[in-house]
């Protein structure tokens, strides 16, 4: 019985650190949003590369959150690829960015600047991308997805993004 609560304990935990993990990109938006404004810009050009990964989760029928942090960690088991060359490279960044540049230039140059954070800290995951297709140049990083430097990394973007609503009142 201890030992059974004692698993749904940390298989809770885990679970909030991972959903947590999902959210680091949305976090560096909202902290260079709430320090240098154009806030929405910010966060949205932090989120957009990831739009690819809805697609992917409708194609292939992947809805309990099980499955989706099981897929995400092993992409070769399911034999899927999240992040895609299309929306993941700064070739997407910049078609993405174009429009937008066209309603508020600068408002657009923030929403690139992120959209390329939101790619620099993808490249530290070990999953393959192709960041500057359509060469075919590959790009690997060296951290497993969801490990612990992840989990530890994301809880001190929580504590900036915090600290960023402190110094913005």
């Amino acid at each position: 019985m201890v030992t059974r609560i004692k698993v749904r304990i940390i298989t809770s935990y885990d679970a909030i650190l991972k959903t947590l993990m999902i959210l680091a990109h949305p976090i560096i938006g909202i902290t260079l949003g709430n320090h240098l404004g154009y806030f929405w810009f910010f966060v949205l050009g932090s989120i957009f590369p990831d739009i690819d990964h809805l697609i992917i989760l409708i194609k292939h029928k992947i809805f309990s959150w099980r499955k989706i942090v099981d897929s995400v960690c092993f992409e070769k088991k399911y034999n899927i690829t999240y992040k895609t060359k299309y929306v993941h490279s700064v070739l997407g960044a910049v078609i993405v960015s174009i429009p937008v540049m066209l309603i508020d230039f600068t408002g657009g140059l923030y929403f690139f600047f992120s959209y390329i954070i939101h790619l620099l800290f993808d490249w530290l995951d070990i999953d393959e991308k192709q960041f500057l297709y359509p060469l075919k140049k590959k790009f690997k990083g060296f951290l497993p997805i969801f490990s612990k430097t992840e989990m530890i990394f994301t809880l001190f973007l929580i504590v900036l993004m915090l600290l960023s609503f402190k110094n913005s009142v």
